[in-house]
């Protein structure tokens, strides 16, 4: 491993990676391990790095956003209970499995999310649609109401009502946001966001909000298990954790501010980025 790399790129990638980790609610090692890797670091301590500062950065942003009442503890607490099985899974299989393959599935699975969250525009239903669909929505969702919730949004001056629907998608989609959380060092918000968004209908904000929270669950759990396996490097996990603390502290404010369609233009965008340096890795190309 090399003991020369640079305290001030570290300090800077943590900054921004703890920024955007923060506002997109999908953790910060999307930026972090290509980094790591690309300075020389090999993948499972990068992971291992990044894991840790994660839980700096979620720690810190689900702090803001429970004060902020944007985190919906109630959800985010039962997704927790398939996400940290998910996390234990991953972080064990991590180094068993054929790494340039993985990545470059993982990738492609990032385009997808990315083109999915994309805010494009849809056809606006009729009022006897519209009234249709809230029937049966409503039928379906009475078995777990008790996960509703709401939010004040200073960008538009307005308290925010939701309702969470499939809760048991969100389940099972939780588990591999932990394995694919622990097995690339990444944050499971890349899975849980898009799913809670999308498919459980949870608003943005909300969405990052909790997300947060369940990066700070499965991060610790992955972080436990590559610290255990000697996964590592204190010069390189402290500089990172104090600069992403700095960075969540600021994008965990920007966040609640940001108007929604930018926040899923900014998180597709970064999808994209990520898809395409983690194909260059699994080539070997970039930081192999």
């Amino acid at each position: 491993m090399p003991a020369d790399i640079n305290i001030w790129i570290l300090a800077g990638t943590g900054f921004v990676a703890g920024l955007l980790g923060a506002m997109l609610g999908v953790g910060g090692g999307f930026m972090i391990v290509p980094v790591l890797t690309m300075l020389g670091l090999p993948i499972q301590y990068a992971i291992g790095s990044s894991l840790i500062s994660i839980v700096t950065n979620a720690a810190t942003a689900t702090g803001v956003h429970i004060r902020n009442h944007l985190t919906n503890l109630k959800l985010g607490l039962l997704l927790s209970t398939t996400l940290i099985p998910g996390a234990v899974v991953g972080a064990s299989i991590a180094s068993r499995l054929p790494a340039p393959l993985l990545t470059i599935l993982f990738s492609l699975l990032l385009l997808f999310v990315a083109y999915y969250m994309i805010p494009w525009k849809q056809r606006r239903l009729t009022a006897a649609e519209i009234e249709e669909q809230k029937r049966v929505d409503e039928k379906s969702h009475a078995s777990h109401a008790w996960l509703d919730s709401s939010y004040f949004d200073p960008a538009v001056n307005t308290e925010i009502s939701y309702q969470v629907h499939r809760p048991v998608v969100g389940l099972v989609t939780s588990f591999f946001g932990g394995v694919v959380s622990s097995m690339f060092g990444v944050g499971g918000g890349i899975i849980n966001v898009p799913v809670m968004n999308r498919l459980m209908k949870v608003p943005v904000k909300a969405t990052v909000a909790t997300s947060g929270f369940l990066l700070l669950t499965t991060t610790m759990t992955g972080s436990l298990i590559y610290i255990y396996n000697g996964y590592l490097v204190p010069y390189v996990a402290g500089p990172l954790c104090l600069s992403v603390f700095i960075g969540a502290r600021l994008g965990s404010v920007i966040a609640r501010r940001v108007h929604t369609r930018i926040l899923l233009i900014i998180f597709s965008v970064f999808l994209v980025l990520m898809a395409v340096l983690m194909v260059l890795k699994g080539l070997y190309i970039f930081g192999g």
